[in-house]
């Protein structure tokens, strides 16, 4: 008989959760809009097209940060279904209060781990894209373990987006972007670089520009864009 205790691989996250103080306004629309627009968590998978009532191109945003550039997409392309996952309460009571101001009907919102939300919740092959816009850099070398582009979560990737589909990053930290395009490249069995070997994409049309990037491109900062297709 084996005495010995079970091991258990504990999950690195991606992010820290820092709860912050929700407005008035945002409080109200959890109340009233999330019980429409919102997406409870229960660890099944999530059959998307009933949800969306139709079976319009899905498109997914990890980590929306406030929303804005999500509900700009959303209301620029009606004929495409948005889900976007984001942890932080703030953040998503903004983005909910976006959803009741523009009259937003088709996006989603899941406030949870982006991680197991991929593990669990989405069909294979389900996705037509997937945005992951200015993720936590984690700069600090003994942090770079809990970057959320790591090679499993890039197979996670593949096993959710449609053949044809697409995966697009994007960082204004250029060790980040390097980071980024190695474990893509390195992917070639489920992804190619629609820019060609090694090379970064000028900004799609479709990713808004955010203040925060025009302030940096004030600033001379750089912004990297990768967009990866499926095979």
């Amino acid at each position: 008989m084996n005495n010995e205790p079970t091991k258990h691989h504990r999950h690195i996250r991606s992010f820290v959760l820092r709860e912050g103080r929700l407005t008035a306004g945002q409080q109200r629309a959890f109340e009233t809009v999330w019980p429409e627009y919102g997406i409870d968590f229960l660890g099944n998978r999530i059959d998307l097209p009933a949800l969306f009532g139709n079976h319009n191109p899905i498109f997914l945003e990890i980590g929306f940060g406030n929303g804005e550039s999500l509900a700009e997409m959303a209301a620029a392309n009606p004929q495409n279904n948005y889900l976007g996952i984001e942890v932080h309460r703030p953040g998503v009571g903004h983005l909910l209060i976006k959803i009741e101001e523009l009259g937003l009907t088709n996006l989603r919102v899941i406030r949870h781990d982006a991680v197991e939300v991929l593990k669990k919740s989405i069909a294979d092959s389900s996705l037509d894209g997937v945005f992951l816009f200015f993720p936590d850099p984690w700069h600090k070398k003994r942090h770079h373990k809990r970057r959320i582009l790591q090679q499993e979560f890039v197979q996670r990737l593949a096993r959710v987006i449609r053949p044809g589909g697409f995966f697009h990053a994007a960082t204004d930290w250029e060790h980040y972007a390097e980071h980024m395009m190695t474990v893509l490249s390195h992917e070639t069995e489920y992804f190619e670089n629609s820019a060609g070997g090694g090379n970064y994409t000028p900004r799609p049309d479709y990713r808004p520009l955010t203040k925060f990037e025009r302030r940096g491109q004030r600033l001379g900062h750089g912004v990297w864009d990768l967009v990866f297709r499926r095979r």
